[in-house]
């Protein structure tokens, strides 16, 4: 591993600790309020309506076209949904 992703590896390892410790769903969004640019909310809540829509069986097309965003995108969000080790595939499919 690099040493740059090592680093980003590391500091996503920090904030899930912190995650971990905060209390309630309110501290947790008012940590991700603090810590991200309002961009990157954005941004993070357009890439989980993705990823639930397609998880929902909308198609890509539809996906893309009614959240304005390019296939590319969704695409990126079915890709992850496809591989069956992810945590997000066992968290939103439930087989």
């Amino acid at each position: 591993m690099n040493r740059n992703k090592q680093s980003v590896n590391t500091e996503i390892e920090d904030i899930s600790a912190v995650i971990r410790m905060l209390d309630s769903e309110e501290n947790i969004c008012n940590f991700l309020l603090e810590i991200l640019t309002e961009a990157e909310v954005e941004t993070l809540s357009k890439r989980w309506r993705i990823i639930k829509l397609l998880a929902m069986g909308k198609t890509q097309r539809e996906i893309a076209q009614d959240l304005k965003v390019s296939l590319c995108k969704v695409t990126r969000g079915s890709k992850i949904l496809k591989n069956k080790k992810s945590i997000v595939t066992k968290f939103l499919i439930k087989e």
